[in-house]
């Protein structure tokens, strides 16, 4: 091989590897961007919830307030659901002059394929734990609404 053909060769090979840089490159960015955009479900996408059973029975009392709702089903296997809604209430004794029980229920409703937070609320009162599976699920509508509103 003379040096004019080595000069040749090497220029061809030099302006492959850009190119086949770029691919590879622009393929890594392509999965990469797949792999970002597979977050939860928008909020007010979501059309089926499954109530996970809880240790108590504030579950039950924030499932028959959703099933009044009619924008979303409630369904009996989690793999039928958009959502996984978990509560979950503790009451604590609260010392003052007046014994005070306090009740603390947190929501979580979670996205059933990516296992990604959609949506979370904490709400608490000393009297009525009726009264706080109203108060989530109004937090829950008013969140939902404001998430449609906004695409």
């Amino acid at each position: 091989m003379n040096s004019r053909t080595l000069c040749q060769a090497s220029s061809q090979v030099g302006r492959a590897i850009p190119a086949m840089l770029t691919l590879l490159l622009s393929a890594g960015f392509g999965a990469a961007q797949v792999t970002l955009s597979a977050g939860p479900i928008p909020l007010h996408e979501i059309r089926s919830i499954y109530v996970a059973p809880s240790a108590d029975d504030f579950a039950l009392l924030v499932k028959a307030r959703l099933e009044k709702w009619s924008a979303l089903g409630i369904t009996s296997k989690p793999e039928d659901a958009d959502a996984i809604l978990t509560c979950q209430a503790t009451t604590i004794m609260v010392p003052a002059k007046v014994v005070l029980w306090r009740t603390i229920a947190e929501a979580n409703l979670v996205d059933r394929r990516s296992q990604k937070l959609i949506w979370k609320t904490t709400k608490a009162t000393t009297y009525d734990t009726a009264g706080l599976a109203d108060d989530i699920l109004e937090q829950l509508k008013n969140d939902w609404r404001k998430s449609a509103s906004q695409y």
